[in-house]
């Protein structure tokens, strides 16, 4: 597994969540999240991933994907 892209708000689990279960079991991996509510784009450096604001195109898709990978050691 090389990324993780998730949405922040989903039933059952939020992304944060997720996304922080993975790391503690998976450090490696390349984690995004996207988010369409304001109030997560407000708690966005909270929670330590990075996050893609919707809606959003492929060329911004792209770039954060590149960016969080770099910032995590792996060449995308």
């Amino acid at each position: 597994m090389d990324i993780v892209f998730s949405d922040v708000v989903m039933p059952g689990m939020e992304g944060v969540e997720l996304c922080r279960r993975i790391r503690a079991h998976w450090p490696g991996p390349t984690v995004v999240l996207t988010s369409g509510y304001s109030h997560v784009l407000a708690e966005d450096m909270r929670h330590g991933f990075p996050l893609l604001q919707k809606p959003y195109s492929l060329d911004d898709l792209v770039r954060v994907m590149r960016d969080a990978h770099a910032q995590n050691g792996n060449v995308f």
